[in-house]
């Protein structure tokens, strides 16, 4: 039989392949990490209504990649105040102690406009901004009370930023849910929930009320467009904020700018109601 020839492992070979495959790895994640010039992540209802589009057109414009990423209000300040991202989004106003302890600033881009909806079979058109609370407080409880049919309000309403003045609360003067309201925690739940049930009620943000199965109601009247939310005869709104550590300056400030500029605040206008 003939003898079979040692042949001595190629370690230092596997070795080096793995070191190769390990700096590779590194200098992907590294590349990744610093492939944007500044960053941004915060409120869905900012990102997706117009930050996505804003940040490509600023890019275009002027040669700087902002990474954008959609979250909630809290996601927006994590960021910013760990020094993770050099911007936030918001949906409600920043929390006096939370902004002082963390040096943030809170900067207005544009109004959101918040709309009531339900279900499109509902042959309601119209309530008035009173009629909203009350339905929201439980002192209205059946659609035959604000002339439509013989049926139970089914209230969705989302429990948001408990902890801060949020818009449509102080709004409608709620300090206290009707005790059968359906809690949810997201814009998509109600938009779910009043999808499916035609009794329900809820109230969420137009930029997504727009592509879902709703109808969206007038108030007093007024249709809830960006052009009557400036012209202030449409009440239901709330500020969206850009936040940021300090002062901005550098690309920040100009992004920031930018947003607030004719040319930004017209990106703004096709889904918020313009704050310049």
């Amino acid at each position: 039989m003939p003898k079979i020839p040692f042949v001595k492992p190629a370690t230092s070979s596997i070795f080096r392949f793995i070191d190769i495959v390990i700096l590779l790895l590194s200098y992907t994640l590294s590349s990744f990490c610093y492939a944007y010039d500044i960053g941004y992540q915060g409120t869905h209802i900012l990102t997706h209504g117009a930050l996505e589009e804003l940040a490509k057109v600023f890019e275009k414009k002027y040669g700087k990649s902002i990474f954008v990423k959609g979250g909630g209000c809290a996601d927006g300040i994590a960021v910013v105040a760990n020094n993770r991202l050099e911007m936030g989004g918001i949906c409600c106003p920043l929390n006096n102690d939370v902004a002082k302890k963390n040096n943030l600033i809170a900067h207005e881009v544009a109004s959101d406009i918040k709309v009531v909806i339900v279900n499109p079979k509902n042959p309601l058109t119209n309530l008035s901004l009173k009629q909203v609370s009350d339905i929201h407080k439980g002192h209205i409880k059946k659609w035959k009370e604000v002339g439509g049919y013989n049926k139970p309000i089914a209230v969705i309403f989302r429990q948001h930023c408990q902890d801060k003045e949020e818009p449509v609360r102080e709004l409608l003067g709620i300090d206290k849910i009707s005790e059968k309201a359906i809690v949810v925690n997201t814009d998509k739940e109600v938009i779910e929930y009043v999808e499916k049930f035609p009794a329900a009620i809820g109230i969420t943000s137009r930029v997504f009320a727009k592509k879902a199965r709703v109808k969206m109601i007038n108030i007093d009247g007024i249709s809830p467009t960006p052009e009557n939310t400036e012209k202030g005869i449409y009440k239901l709104k709330g500020g969206l904020y850009v936040i940021t550590k300090g002062q901005p300056s550098g690309d920040v400030k100009k992004f920031i700018d930018f947003i607030l500029s004719r040319e930004g605040q017209s990106i703004i206008g096709k889904e918020f109601a313009k704050v310049k």
